[in-house]
C-alpha cells in the first residue's frame, strides 16, 4: 500500500517518442505501477487534471506544450500541486536542471534512464510505496 493508499501508484508518462513511452512503461509496470501516457504538453496537462496521477514523468522537450510549461500549467492548479513531477530530458544544456526544478519538477533525470537511477528517483517521489524490482518479485506479489 503507498503513501497515497492505493496498492499500485498511478504514473503518468509524458513523452513523444513512442519507443521511449513504451519502455518506461514497461519499467514502471514491472514495478507495480499503473501507467498512463500523453504524447504531449497539452495531453499531459489534460490528463493529469482527468486522473490526478500519484506521479508524473515529465520530458522537457514536448509538442505542442512543452514540459517546462506544462509542469507549470498542472502546478497552477492547487488539487495538483502536490503530484511529484520528476523531469526527464535528453538534453543537459545550461540551466536547464534549474529551469525544470523552479517550474516544479522535483527532480531532474537524464535519458536514457538507467534502471537504478529510475527506482531510486521512483522511491524518493513516492517513499510509502515498495516498489517491486524485477518480474519475479511481481509475479509472486500478484498471488498473495
Amino acid at each position: 500500500m503507498s503513501q497515497f493508499g492505493v496498492a499500485h501508484p498511478t504514473v503518468l508518462v509524458a513523452e513523444d517518442s513512442e519507443d521511449t513511452r513504451y519502455v518506461l512503461s514497461l519499467e514502471l509496470r514491472h514495478r507495480g505501477c499503473r501507467v498512463i501516457t500523453a504524447a504531449d504538453g497539452r495531453e499531459a496537462v489534460e490528463t493529469a487534471l482527468v486522473t490526478h496521477p500519484d506521479l508524473i514523468l515529465m520530458d522537457l522537450n514536448l509538442p505542442r506544450l512543452d514540459g517546462l510549461a506544462a509542469t507549470e500549467q498542472i502546478r497552477a492548479h492547487g488539487e495538483l500541486d502536490s503530484i511529484p513531477i520528476i523531469a526527464v530530458t535528453a538534453f543537459d544544456t545550461y540551466g536547464i536542471r534549474e529551469a525544470a526544478l523552479e517550474a516544479g519538477c522535483q527532480e531532474y533525470l537524464l535519458k536514457p534512464l538507467e534502471t537504478g537511477v529510475l527506482e531510486r528517483a521512483l522511491r524518493n517521489a513516492l517513499p510509502g510505496y515498495d516498489f517491486v524490482s524485477d518480474e519475479t518479485d511481481a509475479s509472486s506479489r500478484r498471488h498473495e
